[in-house]
Protein backbone atom coordinates (compact mmCIF):
# COMPACT_ATOMS: atom_id res chain seq x y z
CA UNK A 1 0.00 0.00 0.00
CA UNK A 2 1.25 3.57 -0.66
CA UNK A 3 0.64 5.45 2.95
CA UNK A 4 1.28 8.47 4.35
CA UNK A 5 1.95 9.35 7.62
CA UNK A 6 1.24 13.38 8.82
CA UNK A 7 2.77 14.06 11.92
CA UNK A 8 3.37 17.00 13.91
CA UNK A 9 6.91 15.36 15.17
CA UNK A 10 9.01 12.69 14.47
CA UNK A 11 11.58 11.21 16.38
CA UNK A 12 15.20 11.82 15.03
CA UNK A 13 14.15 15.21 13.90
CA UNK A 14 11.56 16.97 16.41
CA UNK A 15 10.19 15.23 19.91
CA UNK A 16 8.35 16.12 22.38
CA UNK A 17 6.37 12.92 23.21
CA UNK A 18 5.30 9.50 22.36
CA UNK A 19 3.83 10.73 18.96
CA UNK A 20 7.43 11.16 17.94
CA UNK A 21 8.45 7.78 18.64
CA UNK A 22 5.61 6.37 16.73
CA UNK A 23 6.14 8.52 13.49
CA UNK A 24 9.26 6.96 13.33
CA UNK A 25 8.77 3.27 14.19
CA UNK A 26 5.24 2.76 12.93
CA UNK A 27 6.34 3.61 8.92
CA UNK A 28 10.13 2.24 9.61
CA UNK A 29 8.28 -0.87 10.16
CA UNK A 30 5.60 -0.64 7.67
CA UNK A 31 8.35 0.10 5.09
CA UNK A 32 9.62 -3.30 6.49
CA UNK A 33 6.61 -5.48 5.79
CA UNK A 34 7.36 -4.15 1.95
CA UNK A 35 4.65 -0.63 2.21
CA UNK A 36 5.39 2.61 0.16
CA UNK A 37 5.48 4.47 3.48
CA UNK A 38 6.39 8.32 3.33
CA UNK A 39 6.18 11.26 6.36
CA UNK A 40 5.16 14.58 5.90
CA UNK A 41 6.08 17.02 8.94
CA UNK A 42 7.13 20.95 10.00
CA UNK A 43 10.45 21.93 9.30
CA UNK A 44 11.10 23.25 12.83
CA UNK A 45 13.63 26.18 13.49
CA UNK A 46 15.46 23.64 16.04
CA UNK A 47 15.91 20.63 13.62
CA UNK A 48 19.61 20.11 13.56
CA UNK A 49 21.31 19.31 10.26
CA UNK A 50 18.77 20.78 7.89
CA UNK A 51 21.55 21.71 5.73
CA UNK A 52 22.24 17.99 4.84
CA UNK A 53 18.40 17.69 3.33
CA UNK A 54 17.37 17.78 -0.39
CA UNK A 55 15.46 20.69 -1.17
CA UNK A 56 13.19 20.28 -3.61
CA UNK A 57 13.32 22.31 -6.69
CA UNK A 58 9.70 24.07 -7.17
CA UNK A 59 7.96 25.48 -3.85
CA UNK A 60 4.91 24.29 -2.67
CA UNK A 61 1.46 26.34 -3.29
CA UNK A 62 -1.04 25.68 -0.42
CA UNK A 63 -4.68 27.11 -0.32
CA UNK A 64 -5.14 28.69 2.83
CA UNK A 65 -8.80 29.41 2.08
CA UNK A 66 -10.02 32.91 3.29
CA UNK A 67 -6.26 33.19 4.39
CA UNK A 68 -4.85 33.24 0.84
CA UNK A 69 -2.44 31.13 -0.94
CA UNK A 70 0.92 30.15 1.74
CA UNK A 71 3.81 29.46 -0.17
CA UNK A 72 6.68 27.37 1.20
CA UNK A 73 9.79 25.00 0.36
CA UNK A 74 10.15 21.25 0.34
CA UNK A 75 12.97 19.67 1.89
CA UNK A 76 13.47 15.94 1.95
CA UNK A 77 15.48 13.39 3.87
CA UNK A 78 14.75 9.84 5.03
CA UNK A 79 13.95 8.75 8.69
CA UNK A 80 17.11 7.41 10.95
CA UNK A 81 18.41 4.31 9.66
CA UNK A 82 15.96 3.95 7.13
CA UNK A 83 15.26 4.39 3.60
CA UNK A 84 11.95 5.82 4.73
CA UNK A 85 11.41 9.53 3.02
CA UNK A 86 10.60 12.59 5.03
CA UNK A 87 9.44 15.91 3.70
CA UNK A 88 9.89 18.70 5.65
CA UNK A 89 7.47 21.66 4.91
CA UNK A 90 9.80 24.90 5.47
CA UNK A 91 7.55 28.09 6.22
CA UNK A 92 9.83 30.67 8.42
CA UNK A 93 6.34 32.36 9.94
CA UNK A 94 4.69 29.36 11.33
CA UNK A 95 7.89 26.58 12.08
CA UNK A 96 10.75 29.08 12.52
CA UNK A 97 10.45 29.52 16.22
CA UNK A 98 11.67 28.41 18.90
CA UNK A 99 8.88 26.17 20.43
CA UNK A 100 6.71 23.43 18.27
CA UNK A 101 3.64 24.14 19.68
CA UNK A 102 4.23 26.89 21.76
CA UNK A 103 6.82 29.02 24.06
CA UNK A 104 7.65 29.24 27.66
CA UNK A 105 4.32 27.45 28.15
CA UNK A 106 2.01 29.66 26.55
CA UNK A 107 0.50 28.08 23.33
CA UNK A 108 1.09 30.04 20.03
CA UNK A 109 -1.77 32.36 19.17
CA UNK A 110 -2.15 30.58 15.56
CA UNK A 111 -1.74 27.12 16.07
CA UNK A 112 -4.95 26.66 14.36
CA UNK A 113 -3.64 28.07 11.49
CA UNK A 114 -0.18 26.61 11.26
CA UNK A 115 -1.51 23.02 11.83
CA UNK A 116 -4.26 23.93 8.93
CA UNK A 117 -1.43 24.84 6.86
CA UNK A 118 0.81 21.44 8.28
CA UNK A 119 -2.87 19.64 6.83
CA UNK A 120 -3.48 21.65 3.57
CA UNK A 121 0.65 21.12 3.15
CA UNK A 122 0.54 17.64 3.29
CA UNK A 123 -2.26 17.21 0.35
CA UNK A 124 -0.78 19.67 -2.00
CA UNK A 125 2.88 17.57 -1.56
CA UNK A 126 1.05 14.83 -3.15
CA UNK A 127 0.11 16.88 -5.69
CA UNK A 128 3.32 17.75 -6.22
CA UNK A 129 4.96 14.21 -5.80
CA UNK A 130 2.21 13.00 -8.47
CA UNK A 131 1.93 10.05 -5.82
CA UNK A 132 -1.59 9.67 -4.48
CA UNK A 133 -1.85 7.60 -1.45
CA UNK A 134 -4.28 4.98 -0.52
CA UNK A 135 -4.25 5.46 3.50
CA UNK A 136 -3.72 9.32 4.88
CA UNK A 137 -2.58 8.09 8.59
CA UNK A 138 -2.63 11.44 10.62
CA UNK A 139 -1.94 11.49 14.43
CA UNK A 140 -3.48 13.68 17.14
CA UNK A 141 -5.21 17.20 16.96
CA UNK A 142 -2.04 18.99 14.74
CA UNK A 143 -3.28 16.58 11.83
CA UNK A 144 -6.72 15.99 12.61
CA UNK A 145 -8.15 18.81 10.15
CA UNK A 146 -6.72 16.00 6.95
CA UNK A 147 -9.54 13.81 7.11
CA UNK A 148 -11.66 16.86 6.77
CA UNK A 149 -9.81 18.59 3.52
CA UNK A 150 -9.98 15.20 2.01
CA UNK A 151 -13.11 14.89 2.10
CA UNK A 152 -14.02 18.49 0.98
CA UNK A 153 -11.03 19.28 -0.62
CA UNK A 154 -9.51 16.86 -2.22
CA UNK A 155 -11.49 15.41 -5.06
CA UNK A 156 -8.58 14.09 -6.42
CA UNK A 157 -7.36 11.84 -3.51
CA UNK A 158 -11.03 10.22 -2.76
CA UNK A 159 -9.78 6.91 -3.58
CA UNK A 160 -7.79 7.17 -0.30
CA UNK A 161 -8.84 6.63 3.32
CA UNK A 162 -7.90 8.64 6.46
CA UNK A 163 -7.26 7.01 9.80
CA UNK A 164 -6.75 9.42 12.86
CA UNK A 165 -4.20 7.94 15.59
CA UNK A 166 -5.19 9.40 19.48
CA UNK A 167 -1.80 9.57 21.11
CA UNK A 168 -3.21 11.73 23.50
CA UNK A 169 -6.93 12.81 23.68
CA UNK A 170 -6.31 15.21 26.67
CA UNK A 171 -5.16 17.69 24.23
CA UNK A 172 -7.89 18.72 21.67
CA UNK A 173 -7.22 21.50 19.59
CA UNK A 174 -9.39 23.95 20.75
CA UNK A 175 -9.91 27.32 19.90
CA UNK A 176 -12.67 29.96 19.40
CA UNK A 177 -15.63 29.01 17.23
CA UNK A 178 -14.59 32.54 14.72
CA UNK A 179 -11.37 30.11 13.25
CA UNK A 180 -13.73 28.35 11.08
CA UNK A 181 -14.07 31.03 8.92
CA UNK A 182 -9.93 30.67 8.89
CA UNK A 183 -9.86 27.02 8.31
CA UNK A 184 -13.01 26.46 5.40
CA UNK A 185 -14.70 25.06 7.88
CA UNK A 186 -18.69 25.00 6.99
CA UNK A 187 -21.83 25.83 9.12
CA UNK A 188 -23.06 22.63 8.41
CA UNK A 189 -20.13 21.36 9.69
CA UNK A 190 -19.85 23.29 12.66
CA UNK A 191 -22.35 21.39 14.71
CA UNK A 192 -21.87 19.42 18.40
CA UNK A 193 -21.60 16.01 16.07
CA UNK A 194 -18.49 17.54 14.51
CA UNK A 195 -15.63 20.30 14.80
CA UNK A 196 -18.72 22.66 17.49
CA UNK A 197 -17.77 22.21 21.52
CA UNK A 198 -19.66 24.71 23.90
CA UNK A 199 -19.58 27.26 21.42
CA UNK A 200 -15.68 26.89 20.40
CA UNK A 201 -14.23 24.59 17.85
CA UNK A 202 -12.22 21.59 18.45
CA UNK A 203 -9.90 20.21 16.01
CA UNK A 204 -9.90 17.12 17.27
CA UNK A 205 -13.62 16.29 18.04
CA UNK A 206 -13.79 16.77 14.03
CA UNK A 207 -11.38 14.58 12.99
CA UNK A 208 -13.14 11.87 14.23
CA UNK A 209 -16.14 12.74 13.19
CA UNK A 210 -14.73 12.96 9.63
CA UNK A 211 -11.79 9.96 9.56
CA UNK A 212 -13.04 6.87 7.92
CA UNK A 213 -10.99 5.14 10.94
CA UNK A 214 -9.63 5.98 14.53
CA UNK A 215 -7.56 4.31 16.65
CA UNK A 216 -6.04 4.58 20.62
CA UNK A 217 -2.59 3.51 21.00
CA UNK A 218 -3.67 0.82 23.51
CA UNK A 219 -6.82 -1.30 24.05
CA UNK A 220 -7.17 -0.29 27.46
CA UNK A 221 -7.08 3.60 26.64
CA UNK A 222 -9.51 2.74 23.56
CA UNK A 223 -12.00 1.39 26.63
CA UNK A 224 -11.76 4.44 28.66
CA UNK A 225 -12.19 6.57 26.22
CA UNK A 226 -15.32 5.04 25.58
CA UNK A 227 -16.85 6.14 29.01
CA UNK A 228 -17.47 9.37 30.22
CA UNK A 229 -14.61 9.66 33.10
CA UNK A 230 -12.34 8.94 30.67
CA UNK A 231 -12.66 9.99 27.41
CA UNK A 232 -11.67 14.11 28.08
CA UNK A 233 -15.40 14.91 27.14
CA UNK A 234 -15.07 12.94 23.57
CA UNK A 235 -17.24 9.89 24.33
CA UNK A 236 -20.20 10.64 22.38
CA UNK A 237 -17.70 11.85 19.55
CA UNK A 238 -16.36 8.26 20.05
CA UNK A 239 -19.27 6.50 20.66
CA UNK A 240 -20.60 7.83 17.24
CA UNK A 241 -17.97 5.66 15.25
CA UNK A 242 -18.76 2.50 16.15
CA UNK A 243 -16.65 -0.37 15.18
CA UNK A 244 -14.56 2.10 12.98
CA UNK A 245 -12.96 2.89 16.53
CA UNK A 246 -10.25 0.74 17.83
CA UNK A 247 -7.27 0.11 20.03
CA UNK A 248 -3.79 -0.89 18.99
CA UNK A 249 -0.78 -1.01 21.07
CA UNK A 250 2.49 1.00 20.25
CA UNK A 251 5.63 -1.34 19.64
CA UNK A 252 9.01 -0.61 21.09
CA UNK A 253 12.03 0.19 19.13
CA UNK A 254 14.60 -2.56 20.50
CA UNK A 255 16.95 -1.76 18.30
CA UNK A 256 17.47 1.21 20.50
CA UNK A 257 16.09 0.19 23.75
CA UNK A 258 17.97 -3.30 24.58
CA UNK A 259 20.47 -3.60 27.41
CA UNK A 260 22.71 -5.92 25.57
CA UNK A 261 23.44 -3.47 22.97
CA UNK A 262 22.92 -0.17 24.54
CA UNK A 263 25.95 2.39 23.67
CA UNK A 264 24.91 4.75 26.39
CA UNK A 265 25.20 2.30 29.76
CA UNK A 266 28.66 1.59 30.96
CA UNK A 267 28.02 -2.37 30.98
CA UNK A 268 25.60 -4.57 28.81
CA UNK A 269 23.25 -6.85 30.31
CA UNK A 270 21.37 -9.54 29.40
CA UNK A 271 18.36 -12.00 30.86
CA UNK A 272 21.15 -14.62 31.70
CA UNK A 273 23.95 -12.26 32.47
CA UNK A 274 22.95 -9.71 34.84
CA UNK A 275 26.14 -8.41 36.28
CA UNK A 276 26.15 -5.49 34.27
CA UNK A 277 23.12 -4.12 35.99
CA UNK A 278 24.75 -4.10 39.11
CA UNK A 279 27.53 -1.82 36.96
CA UNK A 280 24.79 0.86 35.52
CA UNK A 281 23.31 1.21 38.83
CA UNK A 282 26.31 2.16 40.73
CA UNK A 283 27.06 5.00 37.91
CA UNK A 284 23.45 6.20 37.97
CA UNK A 285 24.14 6.96 41.73
CA UNK A 286 27.24 8.25 40.66
CA UNK A 287 25.48 10.78 38.19
CA UNK A 288 23.06 11.73 40.84
CA UNK A 289 25.49 12.14 43.64
CA UNK A 290 23.81 8.93 45.53
CA UNK A 291 26.02 6.75 47.89
CA UNK A 292 27.02 3.53 45.54
CA UNK A 293 24.80 1.14 48.43
CA UNK A 294 24.58 -1.89 45.95
CA UNK A 295 21.86 -3.27 48.77
CA UNK A 296 19.29 -0.15 48.50
CA UNK A 297 16.88 -0.47 45.73
CA UNK A 298 16.74 2.21 43.50
CA UNK A 299 13.74 4.07 42.03
CA UNK A 300 13.62 5.59 38.73
CA UNK A 301 11.37 8.12 37.48
CA UNK A 302 11.75 9.75 33.40
CA UNK A 303 8.54 12.08 32.96
CA UNK A 304 7.21 15.28 31.41
CA UNK A 305 6.36 17.11 34.29
CA UNK A 306 2.60 17.61 33.54
CA UNK A 307 -0.71 17.00 36.40
CA UNK A 308 -1.28 13.79 33.52
CA UNK A 309 1.90 12.24 35.11
CA UNK A 310 0.49 11.79 38.72
CA UNK A 311 2.88 13.92 40.12
CA UNK A 312 -0.01 15.30 42.31
CA UNK A 313 0.08 11.57 43.88
CA UNK A 314 3.75 11.05 43.60
CA UNK A 315 5.10 14.38 45.51
CA UNK A 316 3.37 13.78 48.66
CA UNK A 317 3.95 9.89 48.70
CA UNK A 318 7.28 10.68 48.16
CA UNK A 319 7.31 12.94 51.38
CA UNK A 320 6.43 9.64 52.73
CA UNK A 321 8.58 7.02 51.48
CA UNK A 322 12.03 9.17 51.45
CA UNK A 323 11.64 8.10 55.19
CA UNK A 324 12.35 4.52 54.25
CA UNK A 325 15.70 3.00 53.18
CA UNK A 326 15.32 3.47 49.36
CA UNK A 327 17.14 6.34 46.67
CA UNK A 328 15.29 7.99 44.20
CA UNK A 329 16.34 9.39 40.97
CA UNK A 330 14.28 11.39 38.52
CA UNK A 331 14.67 13.69 35.54
CA UNK A 332 12.41 15.63 33.83
CA UNK A 333 10.99 18.99 32.19
CA UNK A 334 8.00 20.99 32.11
CA UNK A 335 6.25 22.35 34.40
CA UNK A 336 8.03 24.84 36.83
CA UNK A 337 6.32 24.10 40.09
CA UNK A 338 6.43 20.64 39.86
CA UNK A 339 10.08 20.40 39.29
CA UNK A 340 10.70 23.39 42.55
CA UNK A 341 8.92 20.65 44.14
CA UNK A 342 11.45 17.63 43.29
CA UNK A 343 14.35 20.00 43.85
CA UNK A 344 13.14 20.78 46.98
CA UNK A 345 12.74 17.10 47.76
CA UNK A 346 16.13 16.65 46.45
CA UNK A 347 17.63 19.37 48.59
CA UNK A 348 16.02 17.90 51.85
CA UNK A 349 16.80 13.83 51.06
CA UNK A 350 20.15 15.09 49.49
CA UNK A 351 21.39 11.00 50.79
CA UNK A 352 18.18 9.49 49.45
CA UNK A 353 16.90 11.61 46.08
CA UNK A 354 18.95 13.16 43.15
CA UNK A 355 17.11 15.18 40.79
CA UNK A 356 17.84 16.76 37.09
CA UNK A 357 15.66 19.03 35.62
CA UNK A 358 15.75 18.84 31.79
CA UNK A 359 15.61 15.96 28.99
CA UNK A 360 19.19 13.87 28.22
CA UNK A 361 18.26 10.53 26.52
CA UNK A 362 21.90 9.15 27.71
CA UNK A 363 20.56 9.81 31.38
CA UNK A 364 17.12 8.50 30.05
CA UNK A 365 19.04 4.99 29.18
CA UNK A 366 21.16 5.19 32.21
CA UNK A 367 18.14 5.39 34.21
CA UNK A 368 16.20 2.50 32.60
CA UNK A 369 19.27 0.41 32.96
CA UNK A 370 20.30 1.28 36.01
CA UNK A 371 17.12 1.54 38.31
CA UNK A 372 15.71 -1.52 40.24
CA UNK A 373 12.21 0.13 40.04
CA UNK A 374 10.33 2.59 37.34
CA UNK A 375 7.73 5.15 38.93
CA UNK A 376 5.04 5.71 36.47
CA UNK A 377 1.81 6.84 38.62
CA UNK A 378 -0.11 8.40 35.84
CA UNK A 379 -3.72 9.75 36.09
CA UNK A 380 -4.40 8.51 32.58
CA UNK A 381 -1.72 6.78 30.30
CA UNK A 382 -2.86 6.36 26.67
CA UNK A 383 0.18 3.88 25.63
CA UNK A 384 3.35 4.55 27.85
CA UNK A 385 6.34 3.36 26.49
CA UNK A 386 8.87 3.99 29.43
CA UNK A 387 7.09 1.19 31.10
CA UNK A 388 7.88 -1.17 27.79
CA UNK A 389 11.37 -0.26 28.12
CA UNK A 390 11.91 -0.96 31.77
CA UNK A 391 10.41 -4.18 31.16
CA UNK A 392 13.07 -5.00 28.88
CA UNK A 393 16.12 -3.66 31.36
CA UNK A 394 14.55 -5.88 34.23
CA UNK A 395 13.36 -2.58 35.95
CA UNK A 396 10.48 -3.23 37.35
CA UNK A 397 7.27 -1.12 36.42
CA UNK A 398 5.58 0.35 39.46
CA UNK A 399 2.50 1.79 37.48
CA UNK A 400 -1.08 3.08 37.64
CA UNK A 401 -3.77 0.38 36.04
CA UNK A 402 -4.73 2.87 33.24
CA UNK A 403 -4.28 3.03 29.53
CA UNK A 404 -1.61 1.08 28.18
CA UNK A 405 0.06 0.16 31.84
CA UNK A 406 -2.16 -2.25 32.76
CA UNK A 407 -2.14 -3.46 28.97
CA UNK A 408 1.78 -4.19 29.21
CA UNK A 409 2.69 -4.93 33.29
CA UNK A 410 0.94 -7.87 34.55
CA UNK A 411 0.91 -7.21 38.71
CA UNK A 412 2.65 -9.26 40.85
CA UNK A 413 0.90 -12.00 41.87
CA UNK A 414 2.47 -12.96 46.02
CA UNK A 415 1.52 -15.96 46.04
CA UNK A 416 2.92 -17.65 43.41
CA UNK A 417 5.81 -14.88 42.80
CA UNK A 418 4.62 -14.15 38.98
CA UNK A 419 4.42 -11.06 37.12
CA UNK A 420 6.19 -8.50 35.53
CA UNK A 421 5.58 -5.14 38.01
CA UNK A 422 3.77 -3.15 40.65
CA UNK A 423 -0.03 -2.08 39.74
CA UNK A 424 -2.16 0.46 41.70
CA UNK A 425 -5.69 1.69 40.86
CA UNK A 426 -6.85 4.50 43.50
CA UNK A 427 -5.39 8.27 41.88
CA UNK A 428 -3.79 8.96 45.44
CA UNK A 429 -0.87 9.97 47.10
CA UNK A 430 -1.78 6.59 49.75
CA UNK A 431 -2.20 4.14 47.38
CA UNK A 432 0.89 5.18 45.62
CA UNK A 433 2.73 5.25 48.75
CA UNK A 434 1.62 1.71 50.09
CA UNK A 435 2.75 0.56 46.71
CA UNK A 436 5.66 1.80 46.40
CA UNK A 437 6.05 0.39 50.27
CA UNK A 438 4.77 -3.16 48.48
CA UNK A 439 7.48 -3.26 46.20
CA UNK A 440 10.44 -1.58 48.77
CA UNK A 441 9.07 -5.03 50.90
CA UNK A 442 9.18 -7.37 48.19
CA UNK A 443 13.30 -5.98 47.62
CA UNK A 444 14.01 -6.80 51.64
CA UNK A 445 12.10 -9.65 52.19
CA UNK A 446 10.79 -11.47 49.06
CA UNK A 447 14.63 -11.51 47.03
CA UNK A 448 13.86 -14.12 45.20
CA UNK A 449 10.02 -13.25 43.87
CA UNK A 450 11.65 -9.83 43.19
CA UNK A 451 14.46 -11.69 41.14
CA UNK A 452 11.98 -13.51 39.14
CA UNK A 453 9.73 -10.96 38.64
CA UNK A 454 13.01 -9.39 36.70
CA UNK A 455 13.16 -12.47 34.78
CA UNK A 456 9.78 -12.51 34.23
CA UNK A 457 9.88 -8.74 33.17
CA UNK A 458 13.10 -9.60 30.48
CA UNK A 459 11.21 -11.83 28.94
CA UNK A 460 8.01 -9.72 27.82
CA UNK A 461 8.54 -8.17 23.98
CA UNK A 462 5.90 -5.67 22.31
CA UNK A 463 7.56 -6.04 18.95
CA UNK A 464 6.34 -3.14 16.20
CA UNK A 465 5.82 -5.10 13.43
CA UNK A 466 2.70 -6.43 15.53
CA UNK A 467 1.29 -3.26 15.75
CA UNK A 468 2.33 -2.39 12.51
CA UNK A 469 0.14 -5.84 11.00
CA UNK A 470 -2.44 -4.86 13.09
CA UNK A 471 -2.13 -1.34 11.35
CA UNK A 472 -2.22 -3.02 7.76
CA UNK A 473 -5.28 -4.82 8.99
CA UNK A 474 -7.00 -1.51 10.22
CA UNK A 475 -6.12 0.23 6.45
CA UNK A 476 -7.14 -2.99 4.47
CA UNK A 477 -10.44 -3.35 6.37
CA UNK A 478 -11.05 0.78 5.64
CA UNK A 479 -10.53 0.20 2.17
CA UNK A 480 -12.76 -2.77 1.86
CA UNK A 481 -15.10 -0.70 3.16
CA UNK A 482 -14.65 2.17 1.27
CA UNK A 483 -15.34 0.03 -2.24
Amino acid sequence: MRILFVASEVDGFSKSGGLADVAKALPKALHELGHDVRVVTPLYASIANQDTFTRLPEPLGVPMGSLGEAWCAIRASTLPDSQVPVYFLEHEQYFGRPGYYDQNGWAYADNAERFSFLSRGALQLCRALHWSPEVLHCHDWHTALVPYYLKMEAPDLASAISVLTLHNAGYQGQFPGGWRQALTIEDEHFQSWAFEDHGGLNLLKGGIAFADRVNAVSPGYAQELLSPPGSHGLHDAILRKGTDFSGILNGCDYGEWSPEADPFLPASYSQTQLAGKATCKAALQVKFQLEARPEVPVFGLVSRLTEQKGFGLLIPALEAALQWDLQVVAMGSGDAATAAQLADLARRFPDKMGWWEGYSNPLAHLVEGGSDVFLMPSLYEPCGLNQIYSLRYGTLPLVRAVGGLKDTVVNYDEARGSGTGFLFQDPTPEALRDTIGWALSTWYDRPAHFRQLVQQAMQQRFPWEESAQAYVALYQDALASKV
